[in-house]
């Protein structure tokens, strides 16, 4: 059985949607960006329509553990918690940490290949270089 929620939020500019998918392979994330406000018949649409279109993330294992805690220290912990999210920054989910790490893989896996193919085109007009050297040099 797998479970989609989908969570629809303004960032910045545009209105986006993330698409959080458990079922047996595990937990993945896709995000899609809408524009305009959507209306609720016009995310259903794109959930018909559309969901085979996403492209999620690598399936991550998450493990759920329940501990049971007295519930003074939940309260306070929750406390200590809060305070600190106030100090830093906007709290952060597990979709957007999940969004993050597919961010960071994506731009290493790009870099990688953009420094591959600066190479071969520095080597391919070495090359170039040392033919026309080798043609010069023919013609005295």
């Amino acid at each position: 059985m797998a479970t989609v929620k989908a969570t629809i939020f303004f960032d910045k500019r545009f209105w986006v949607g993330t698409f959080e998918r458990t079922d047996k392979e595990g937990y993945a994330v896709a995000r899609h960006i809408f524009g305009a406000e959507p209306s609720d018949p016009e995310v259903h649409e794109f959930v018909l329509n559309h969901y085979h279109e996403l492209k999620f993330g690598e399936a991550k294992e998450i493990t759920i553990q329940i501990q049971r805690m007295n519930p003074k220290r939940v309260q306070r912990e929750v406390r200590r918690e809060m305070a600190r999210m106030k100090e830093t920054s906007k709290p952060s989910t597990l979709a957007q940490d999940y969004m993050r790490e597919e961010i960071e893989k994506k731009k290493i896996e790009k870099k990688s290949i953009s420094s591959a193919e600066k190479q071969a085109r520095k080597d391919e007009q070495f090359f170039l270089k040392q033919e026309k050297k080798k043609e010069k040099h023919r013609g005295h």
